[in-house]
């Protein structure tokens, strides 16, 4: 089930809010499952507040239902316990290693609300002393937003921002009234997404994940099926956003400066410590240009290209790209036909086709059928090649890849979708 199908969220009911106001005062020492979860996430937020952490395990929300207990309730909010104290302790050093440890409550008073995970992109929602903050870590990188900041609310609401990552993340505060609303972001080349917003039952806190150059990005508030949308105004600046623990790779070599730049200018995807991908294959011609990037089992695909909409201006995208929990030994990469654009010249549109092989592969042949094949070199286990001009493409076609060693003996031999 998709966000957008999921039913909209209501109010916390009186009876379950009330008993966790009267357990929270008691103090557990052990959080208990209960029909409503974010009651058991209480008393472990409880527990962790004191420095004694007991909990490992993923808190979620779940539906409440029952006998003279209402309507359904649903919020696919979680807490990773384990998630939120490392992230919030390395904003607690980011704060004490910037000097900037009288400008935040101490860290004992630091207390996650729920968590927010994309690969190796982590958001604790939590509050300090009572208020809001987002703290956002990953491999390389940290960002805490301003405990003391004043939300940047949209005009006429009480909905507002508090954190607009470099990464894209967005964190803010929804208004009592503001069940229902959806978060949109729009980059300056016209691509529009929106997801449903879901937020603590505690402080209303919120976070939206839309991967996009905040730099180069719009967000709006808007209800589905309703004419006008609000604009968010821009998050105020965060307390601290630092590289505390650095990665590097190359970047002097064609393939890794082509790949500095085409990620540097991506709006869309925003990639989290882009500057630790290395670069893999490159592929060139006229004005379009392919580069793959790899960083252990995460890969990406940057493309660049005109943009037929903005004279003038380059189309950056970024697709990341990882194997299924299965883990095949070669699997296709996501990569947008090029030149498919509204005002693009006539029949000048590419096909690239790009694979994630064997690390052991050095050259592949990449057979498309009628004839039409292609032998390239293999960088850090990728591939990419233009799709010969005339093959005839539909959802279920295949191409037969034979990847081979230094050696020339056979790593892979076998059929991969045309995605």
């Amino acid at each position: 089930m998709s966000l957008r199908e999921l039913p909209p969220r209501r109010t916390l009911p009186d009876d379950v809010r009330d008993r966790l106001r009267a357990e929270v005062r008691r103090g557990i020492a052990k959080p208990r499952r209960t029909r409503h979860v974010w009651y058991a996430a209480a008393a472990a937020v409880l527990v962790l507040a004191a420095g004694a952490v007991v909990a490992t395990q993923v808190i979620r929300w779940q539906p409440v239902a029952g006998p003279g207990r209402g309507p359904e309730v649903f919020n696919p909010l979680s807490l990773d316990v384990r998630v939120a104290t490392s992230s919030l302790d390395r904003c607690w050093a980011a704060v004490q290693a910037a000097g900037k440890a009288d400008r935040v409550p101490p860290r004992a008073e630091w207390v996650p609300l729920f968590t927010t995970v994309l690969h190796a992109d982590s958001v604790v929602a939590a509050t300090a002393a009572g208020k809001p903050i987002f703290c956002e870590t990953t491999e390389a990188t940290v960002t805490l937003s301003d405990p003391a900041a004043t939300p940047a609310y949209a005009p006429g609401t009480r909905t507002g921002l508090l954190l607009h990552s470099a990464t894209g993340m967005a964190g803010g505060v929804l208004a009592p009234d503001g069940d229902g609303l959806f978060l949109g972001s729009r980059t300056e080349d016209g691509e529009n997404q929106s997801q449903a917003i879901y937020s603590s039952p505690v402080t209303r806190q919120f976070v939206g994940v839309t991967r996009s150059d905040p730099a180069r990005t719009t967000l709006t508030l808007g209800r589905p099926m309703q004419p006008g949308e609000e604009t968010l105004p821009a998050a105020p600046p965060p307390l601290l956003s630092v590289v505390d623990r650095p990665v590097t790779a190359d970047r002097t070599s064609p393939a890794g400066r082509a790949l500095g730049d085409c990620l540097a200018a991506a709006e869309l995807e925003a990639i989290p410590d882009a500057a630790a991908y290395e670069p893999g294959p490159l592929l060139e011609t006229d004005v379009y240009r392919v580069v793959l990037g790899r960083r252990g089992d995460r890969l990406v695909v940057c493309t660049t290209e005109p943009d037929y909409g903005r004279p003038g201006k380059p189309r950056v995208r970024a697709i990341a790209s990882g194997p299924s929990p299965e883990k095949p030994p070669a699997y296709p990469l996501i990569v947008d036909t090029l030149g498919r654009q509204p005002g693009a010249p006539p029949a000048t549109d590419r096909r690239p086709f790009a694979a994630a092989l064997p690390a052991t592969a050095a050259t592949a042949v990449i057979d498309f059928g009628g004839g039409a094949s292609t032998e390239a070199q293999v960088v850090a286990g990728m591939v990419v090649v233009w799709v010969p001009e005339n093959t005839k493409l539909s959802p279920e076609t295949n191409v037969h890849v034979t990847a081979r060693d230094a050696k020339g003996a056979v790593v892979y031999d076998g059929s991969l979708p045309m995605i």
